[in-house]
């Protein structure tokens, strides 16, 4: 920046010091070069002002639990929730540190489902006008909660007033699931893309904003969403679930690339076995497909799945293939 309102001033010192020589179209031309620069100058000042507001706004919002330690947090810290819960209901404090104790127990009580009490605990939080941030994550644990109930809109509900407390990317992305498995694809889309300006490597994110626009009909940027997600997920989970979400809608070589890279990393099950060979045979790639089905046969599987795409493609494919297949697949 400096560097650039360096050149700026160099050029405005030359053109001040010739002004008298260039004619009126030159004079012109100067002018309105310089002008442009000063705009694109302005214009940056204005967007770091802009961030500068931003961070500022995320520093104010980003107010921290107080401190509290206990029997009880340390019961918490190593999953143990039911001890836990009995330790803060045995535990005394006074003004913020009770509020802490009393989310804890909230907390504990929703990871033993003990749900009445959990709800009960983070209601009285609320309504007992504890700090901000007390109240921010009373309603994040009546959200998850919720979810847990399949209570999506009063989910929803508790995620949005957690979200005017204080700003979350946790939070924002929790209602994108949350309005997703509501098939409110185009609510879903905006918390999803709110998600990826703030992290963009959450390839979680990306793998559900590509599933909400690939319901909405915009099929190019759904599978823009998912090659990036691609590059981004390692779990078995989401790329299991990009496997069949991409066979599902016919594109069988990203279908064959994800469990190709589940099995690269040690993840070789029955399930991609036949996930590889479903998808070769699906583009007609008939030996490679008929090797992986003769390979399950042999393992001694029987898993009624496979069985049910064997006899699927004995009755569709070509009669040499089908034929070919029937032979080393053999059917109860």
């Amino acid at each position: 920046m400096s560097e650039f309102i360096h050149q700026w001033d160099q050029l405005y010192t030359a053109a001040h010091k010739n002004w008298h020589l260039f004619s009126a179209k030159e004079k012109e031309e100067q002018l309105h070069f310089l002008e442009e620069a000063a705009q694109s100058l302005l214009e940056s000042w204005s967007d770091m002002e802009e961030k500068l507001i931003d961070l500022k706004q995320k520093k104010e919002g980003a107010a921290e639990v107080p401190s509290y330690e206990s029997r009880g947090t340390s019961f918490f810290t190593l999953e143990m929730f039911e001890q836990a819960s009995a330790a803060f209901l045995t535990e005394e404090a006074s003004g913020e540190a009770n509020d802490v104790r009393l989310l804890y127990l909230g907390y504990s009580f929703l990871y033993t489902e003990a749900y009445t009490k959990a709800i009960e605990t983070f209601l009285y939080l609320i309504q007992s006008k504890a700090p901000a941030v007390i109240s921010h994550f009373a309603y994040v644990g009546l959200g998850c909660l919720y979810t847990q109930l399949e209570d999506f809109d009063q989910a929803i509900y508790s995620f949005e007033k957690a979200n005017e407390l204080t700003t979350s990317i946790d939070v924002v992305y929790n209602l994108g699931v949350c309005h997703y498995v509501k098939k409110e694809y185009s609510q879903a889309a905006h918390y999803f893309k709110e998600t990826i300006k703030e992290l963009e490597e959450d390839g979680e994110a990306y793998f559900f904003l590509g599933c909400c626009l690939i319901e909405s009909g915009y099929k190019r940027e759904a599978w823009n969403c998912f090659l990036s997600a691609l590059c981004l997920l390692y779990t078995d989970e989401a790329l299991l679930a990009f496997a069949k979400v991409s066979e599902w809608h016919g594109h069988h070589q990203m279908a064959i690339h994800c469990y190709k890279r589940l099995e690269s990393l040690g993840r070789r099950t029955i399930e991609t076995r036949h996930g590889l060979a479903w998808n070769y045979a699906l583009i007609e790639e008939y030996e490679h497909a008929i090797e992986l089905f003769t390979e399950l046969n042999q393992s001694g599987n029987d898993d009624e799945s496979i069985a049910q795409s064997v006899r699927w493609l004995i009755a569709h494919w070509p009669h040499a293939q089908s034929e070919e297949l029937s032979t080393h697949f053999q059917l109860n």
